[in-house]
């Protein structure tokens, strides 16, 4: 039988230039020939700063996943992890409109100083059409 899908990777980043921010990205878009979401994970260049500072609520094609507020450190994984299971799986997703939303917040917490900012990735688990 001959395969039609294929498991791909899409990442998508921006810059936590400034502490205790909320900040809205409403313009990722997942490739046209995605057919399922299946899983995510969030990552940074500062893992502790993403871990205790960070909170957000993700949307995907119209359909909220995570609601405002949700802890970063729930879609964290640690390097000890094996690549293909450090992704919060999501069942099958339909990617609606294709469009991704993120609100992300940042907030002071004493365990881990703002320092300069951080770089924060989503990278989104997708079945897409071949």
């Amino acid at each position: 039988m001959e395969r039609r899908t294929k498991e791909t990777r899409v990442t998508f980043s921006f810059t936590v230039g400034e502490a205790n921010k909320l900040m809205t990205a409403d313009t990722l878009e997942l490739p046209k020939h995605t057919q399922l979401v299946k899983g995510l994970q969030l990552i940074s260049d500062y893992p502790d700063k993403l871990y205790y500072r960070g909170s957000q609520r993700i949307e995907i094609g119209g359909e909220e996943l995570f609601p405002d507020g949700f802890d970063s450190k729930l879609l964290m994984s640690s390097l000890s992890v094996a690549p293909k299971e450090r992704f919060f799986e999501l069942g099958d997703v339909l990617p609606g409109d294709l469009l991704i939303k993120v609100r992300y917040q940042d907030k002071d917490h004493s365990s881990v100083a703002f320092g300069e900012g951080y770089k924060v990735s989503l990278v989104i688990l997708i079945e897409e059409g071949i």
